[in-house]
Formats: structure tokens, C-alpha cells, sequence
């Protein structure tokens, strides 16, 4: 048993569903863990939708100064860490005055960076911010890479560790056998351009073009209102080759994974670093077809790796066209996924204990774990 008397005080800010999207559903998955270790105070920034204006900054701004309230109210206690996921954009702004608040205050500061934007292409909030939450400063990455050129790029951020998104994905113990029939390539995300649902649907068509028998199944909520009008527009166009599942969760995501064979990533995202998407069709068994950005090129097998410079759909359709013909192949890709999700989730375990441990202290012993006295012998 934890003794919660003596553990120690944690405040956690971010965002927190809704919305869900990759960062959010990581938060939510920490604090999970973190509060099986102890008292945690939990200060959500989330205005419970994305993106900008007056409206959103209002709340977000309001919902941040109420999460420096709360750093304030325990000032006062003796062992006080603090950990925060890093929002990108302006809202690296909210993160570096939180961040800067819990160093006054004496905190223990982690943050958990979910972006390659700032790496990509270096900027002065996050030199700011990395100079403002102290040398002291854990950073949390999502894989080795990440974390050699995050420092290189910021050198204030003296203290890293990375954590693999792994983590939270566990493989299915077996995935199931493939289904006779057509092809069906699955796509999953905030739908949107950026995430590559245009170029889903050129896939497609080049599919056809081939007299292919292929169904593309998509999942997920549109982005935005041109974003939904695209999904509509396909499902129109492709006369029952596209099926739109929406928004899917739990048992209704577990079912999108075992219902496809193949998993197509071709993410533009400037933000992207390492999908959950990814580990979740590898787990289930399925392969991944994905464009290289972020993390993305240590984490799925090579086969599978389009470069940036390449274009996506003349890249895939070899793969494609093999899986389609050859199922014994698709077969053997799909045990490899699995041999990889596998592989990735038991190595994932030592940086996510560590950042845990930082956080939170290490873990307690079970109850059944503790030594007994032994008994007199009389």
C-alpha cells in the first residue's frame, strides 16, 4: 500500500479529453498511473475543443491562471513536483509560464514533449521555455533520436530521458488470421490534410486505376468542416469502396483493427512524433505503411518506411499490389507488425517506470512482497 502521508505533492496540468487527440489520451494514461502512486492534483487546461481565437485563448488563459493558483496553494509542502505535457504553437506560451511558476515555487518540473515541430524547425518560445523552467528541468522525449537533437537544439535543457508512446499499446496476444476478400487498408486519425485524407483517396483511385479489390475504411472525426465535406465527397465517388466508421473507441477501435489488413499513415503533420495510431495497428497485427516524420522511422519496420521526399502512393502500391495478390506475404508482414508492437512494449517499460519514478517516487512494494518477521521458536 501506498502511504499517502508521506508521498509527495503533485500537481499534473494539461490537457485532458476532450477532445482526444494523441497528446491528450498520453496525458490522461500518465495521470492514471501516477494517481495508483499517490495524491495528485489535477489542473485540466483543456477548454474541451481545439483550435485558436479570442473564445479558445480566453478559456485556455483562464483555465492556466487557475492552474497557477493551484501551484501556489502548495507552496507550503515539503516535496512538490510538477508535470506537464508541452503544448506547441502559442501554447508553448502557457506552458513556459506554468513551467516558470513551478520553479518559483520550488517544484520538481517535468515535461513530456509530443512535438517535432520545434525540432524540425527550432523556435524562441521553446528556447525560451527551456531556459525559463531551469537547468534542473526533466525532459521527457518519445525516443532516443528525439531526445540527442531536442538537446543539441536547446542546450539549456541540460536533463532528458525519452519514454516510448509504446507503452501504453500492449499487443493482443494473438492477432487473428486475415480475411478472403478484398483488400482493406484502414486509415485512422483527427481527419483532416495534414494527417494525409486526400491522399487516402488518391490511393484509392490509383487502386481502382489497377483493377485492384480494394474497400479503404476509414475512422476517426473530421477535423474541420472541409475536412468532413472531403469524407463525404469520397464516400460518394467510390461507389461502396469507402466505409466511415466515425469516431471509434474502445471495443468499436479494437473492431476497426481486427476488420482491416492493412494500416496507411501518410502524415504531413508539422507536429507529428510518434502516433499512437502506429503502435495500435502493429499490435493488433496489422502493417503499417507510413510517411517518416518524427519517431516514426524507429518505431514501424523499414519495409513499411516512405520517405518524405517520395511520393506516398507510387511508393505504397508495390506492397499493395503483393498484398493483394500474395496473402501468405500479407500473412507474414502482419506477423512482423506484431513481432515489432511486441518488441517495443517491453522495452518501453524502463523509460516510462523512469519517468514515473520521477514524478511520483518509485513505485511501492505489494503487501505480499514485504518480508514477515519470522516466528519464535520456542
Amino acid at each position: 500500500m501506498t502511504d499517502r502521508s508521506t508521498s509527495p505533492h503533485i500537481v499534473v496540468s494539461g490537457r485532458l479529453p476532450p477532445p482526444v487527440d494523441g497528446m491528450s489520451r498520453v496525458t490522461a494514461l500518465v495521470l492514471d498511473r501516477l494517481r495508483a502512486r499517490g495524491d495528485v492534483e489535477v489542473a485540466d487546461l483543456s477548454p474541451g475543443w481545439n483550435g485558436g481565437g479570442p473564445r479558445y485563448h480566453a478559456a485556455k488563459a483562464l483555465r492556466v491562471l487557475l492552474a497557477g493558483m493551484r501551484l501556489a496553494a502548495g507552496a507550503m509542502q515539503d516535496d512538490r513536483r510538477f508535470y506537464m505535457p508541452v503544448d506547441s504553437g502559442l501554447g508553448i506560451v502557457y506552458t513556459t509560464a506554468l513551467a516558470g511558476l513551478a520553479r518559483l515555487f520550488g517544484y520538481e518540473r517535468t515535461l513530456h514533449h509530443h512535438s517535432f515541430a520545434t525540432i524540425t524547425k527550432p523556435t524562441w518560445r521553446m528556447s525560451l521555455l527551456t531556459r525559463v523552467a531551469g537547468a534542473d528541468c526533466m525532459h521527457v522525449l518519445l525516443c532516443p533520436a528525439m531526445q540527442l537533437k531536442f538537446q543539441k537544439l536547446y542546450p539549456a535543457a541540460r536533463a532528458g530521458m525519452s519514454m516510448s508512446n509504446a507503452i501504453f499499446t500492449p499487443p493482443v496476444p494473438r492477432p487473428r488470421a486475415r480475411k478472403p476478400g478484398p483488400l482493406r487498408i484502414g486509415h485512422l486519425s483527427n481527419l483532416c490534410v495534414d494527417k494525409g485524407l486526400d491522399t487516402m483517396f488518391n490511393l484509392l483511385r490509383a487502386l481502382r486505376a489497377e483493377d485492384m479489390d480494394v474497400k479503404l475504411v476509414l475512422a476517426g472525426p473530421g477535423l474541420g468542416r472541409m475536412d468532413n465535406a472531403l469524407v463525404a465527397a469520397g464516400l460518394a465517388a467510390f461507389d461502396g469502396d469507402v466505409e466511415y466508421r466515425g469516431p471509434v473507441d474502445g471495443e468499436a477501435k479494437a473492431v476497426f483493427y481486427r476488420d482491416i489488413d492493412v494500416f496507411v499513415f501518410p502524415t504531413q503533420y508539422r507536429n507529428e512524433a510518434q502516433p499512437l495510431v502506429l503502435f495500435e495497428a502493429m499490435a493488433a497485427g496489422v502493417p503499417v505503411l507510413a510517411y517518416d516524420r518524427g519517431c516514426i522511422g524507429s518505431d514501424i519496420p523499414r519495409p513499411g518506411l516512405i520517405p518524405q521526399d517520395k511520393d506516398f502512393v507510387q511508393a505504397v502500391m508495390p506492397a499493395l499490389r503483393r498484398w493483394a495478390e500474395d496473402r501468405a506475404a500479407l500473412a507474414l508482414a502482419s506477423e512482423q507488425a506484431h513481432a515489432r508492437a511486441r518488441a517495443a512494449y517491453e522495452a518501453s517499460h524502463a523509460g516510462f517506470e523512469a519517468v514515473l519514478e520521477r514524478v511520483a517516487g518509485p513505485a511501492p512494494e505489494p503487501e505480499s512482497a514485504a518480508v514477515r518477521p519470522k516466528r519464535a521458536v520456542g
